[in-house]
């Protein structure tokens, strides 16, 4: 199969969940965020994971790990005979043309296991997205095509701080997004972290009854805003909305 192929296959993933969210008699029945999706995968995977993003543009995120990609297209390529055949394989912006944010883990010297996908590893996805998309680069330094085959430590801790901050809106995940991991010998980011005041729960640089009442609905809904969750034990309770009224009196 083909990376695009894989691709579509993402995409038909994510459809099979949505009709799982509403199949009689499935585990998943109403507990899935019909609004929410993101997709990532590992080698070919983790390539398709942006053949998907160019073809969903709601998708929240992407994680690429080691991701290699395989663009055929003589409009921008140049062509190269094999066998009888023309292949124009190269990659350029034109190709990568996605706006969703995208964390991509490459090993430093992981072109040398793939000296075919020379110009087409994560690193050069990196280059060659579009500056006004959300986007990181994490190289582990001396580290070849498998640096992120099995997600642990800072690889692991990087790409759940993506997800929250992509997702959830999770600004200490985004602060936490800024720091160079210790296991880098690169590291490209071009995202920016709001200011925010702990409290200031609608944005509004304010702390005031309307903070309140969103905290109060959070929490007679069961979800969850990093903003709202003042002891930092990742809920949001009563706890946080005493917290919060003291603020306001004090």
């Amino acid at each position: 199969d083909s990376h695009q192929q894989r691709g579509e296959g993402l995409i038909d993933a994510i459809e099979s969940i949505r009709q799982e969210n509403i199949r009689d008699g499935s585990p998943l029945y109403g507990l899935i965020d019909m609004d929410s999706f993101s997709v990532g995968g590992y080698s070919m995977g983790g390539g398709a994971s942006h053949n998907a993003a160019m073809m969903d543009s709601s998708l929240d995120a992407v994680i690429s790990l080691n991701p290699t990609v395989l663009f055929d297209d003589c409009n921008y390529c140049p062509g190269e005979s094999f066998e009888g055949v023309t292949y124009c394989i190269c990659l350029v912006p034109e190709l990568i043309d996605h706006s969703i944010p995208s964390i991509m883990f490459a090993g430093q010297v992981e072109v040398n296991e793939l000296p075919d996908y020379d110009g087409m590893l994560g690193q050069d996805i990196y280059l060659n997205m579009q500056e006004t998309t959300d986007k990181i680069m994490f190289e582990g330094a001396g580290s070849g095509h498998g640096f992120a085959a099995y997600p642990n430590g800072e690889v692991s801790d990087y790409a759940l701080n993506w997800l929250k901050y992509q997702v959830l809106d999770d600004t200490v995940a985004c602060e936490n997004l800024l720091t160079i991991p210790s296991s880098a010998s690169e590291y490209l980011v071009n995202i920016e972290c709001s200011e925010t005041i702990e409290g200031d729960i609608n944005g509004d640089a304010l702390l005031n009854i309307q903070d309140i009442v969103l905290a109060v609905n959070l929490v007679l809904n069961n979800e969850y805003n990093s903003l709202a969750d003042l002891n930092f034990d990742n809920i949001v309770n009563i706890l946080d909305i005493i917290n919060l009224v003291n603020i306001i009196l004090n």
